[in-house]
């Protein structure tokens, strides 16, 4: 897998920028990928209409961006960018991913935890065993240098 990054529009004059994600999934089905922005340098940065540095957000719609069988491309993003302030500001974009393999073991494991559960809960016996859970698959791109300057009157 694969993530990259490059803007496609903007300008140093004005604090919003749109950048294209591309990103490689290996031919593997997805089942979710959320993108946020990494702060590395330089004034604040949100996305996607105001989500901090860090915060991860679902770019696609299934009404607008599945297919016939539901599912998503993810394989490119446009996500908004704005700088806060005046300056140079240096981000990376980051993803989280969960393939579509990835769901369905923990879905296989989560309706097996829950009948342990039920089975302790009908032996009246004590059930401590913590639910399944799934560490998503963290990719992350370059830097991206982002401007907001003003020209001088000459």
């Amino acid at each position: 897998m694969n993530l990259q990054v490059r803007k496609i529009s903007g300008n140093t004059f004005t604090s919003a920028d749109k950048l294209e994600v591309v990103f490689s999934s290996d031919n593997q089905p997805m089942d979710v990928v959320l993108h946020t922005i990494e702060h590395v340098s330089g004034p604040s940065v949100t996305h996607g209409g105001g989500g901090s540095a860090g915060e991860y957000l679902h770019y696609k719609a299934v009404e607008r961006d599945a297919d016939a069988d539901g599912i998503i491309d993810y394989s490119t993003t446009e996500m908004r960018v704005v700088q806060e302030e005046q300056g140079a500001s240096v981000i990376k974009v980051a993803c989280s991913v969960i393939t579509k393999a990835q769901a369905d073991i923990l879905k296989i494991a989560n309706i097996e935890w829950s009948a342990r559960m039920m089975a302790a809960s009908d032996a009246d016996e004590e059930f401590s065993e913590a639910p399944p859970s799934q560490d998503p698959i963290i990719l992350t791109t370059g830097e991206v240098t982002l401007m907001w300057a003003e020209d001088s009157l000459v």
